[in-house]
Order: structure tokens, then sequence, then C-alpha cells
């Protein structure tokens, strides 16, 4: 694996990171502010949470691909072959309708 290859897998692992620290922020604004956070505003907190959180990983999992070139960056054409061969299945095979 080259240098430029290592550290953008790396910031992609760091920035997946961010999640557990924008957590500890939202129990920390929720906890320690004058006005609690109402149910619903807690609530869309973490769905947002989790939507980033779902965007991050999605992010990291596209990079290690390419590093790697693995599903779509694949350019290696004895690997393309043998994914073509495994995935080619047949048609499957009309029943005729009973009459």
């Amino acid at each position: 694996m080259n240098p430029d290859t290592r550290i953008d897998l790396e910031s992609a692992i760091m920035v997946a990171w961010q999640t557990a620290d924008d957590i500890e922020l939202l129990y920390k604004h929720h906890g320690d502010h004058p006005k609690p956070m109402t149910e619903d505003e807690v609530g869309n907190a973490l769905w947002g949470l989790k939507v980033l959180h779902d965007m991050r990983m999605e992010a990291l999992m596209d990079t290690y691909c390419q590093k790697f070139e693995l599903d779509q960056y694949c350019k290696d054409p004895v690997k393309l072959a043998a994914r073509e061969k495994l995935f080619d299945f047949p048609a499957p095979v009309k029943k005729k309708a009973k009459k």
C-alpha cells in the first residue's frame, strides 16, 4: 500500500470516529444546559447523528474499496472474469400456465 493510500484510509477512519464526539457533545449539552432539551429535540438530534454516522461509514467503506480495488473499483481482469462467472446465473425457466 503506498503512503497516499494509507493516509486516505486513515483519514476516513478518523472521520468515522467523530460520531463518538458528536454523541458526547449531545450528552453534555442536554445534561449541562440550563434548559434541557425536549424529548423531540433529543430524538431529532439522535436521528441526525445516526444519519451522519451512516454517511461516514459509507464514505469509509468506499475509500476502503477504492484503495484495495474492490467492488466497482476492481481493475484486475482475472478477478473481473471470476466475478462475472460467479454471478452469471442462467435465466429462470418460465413455467407454462395451466389451462
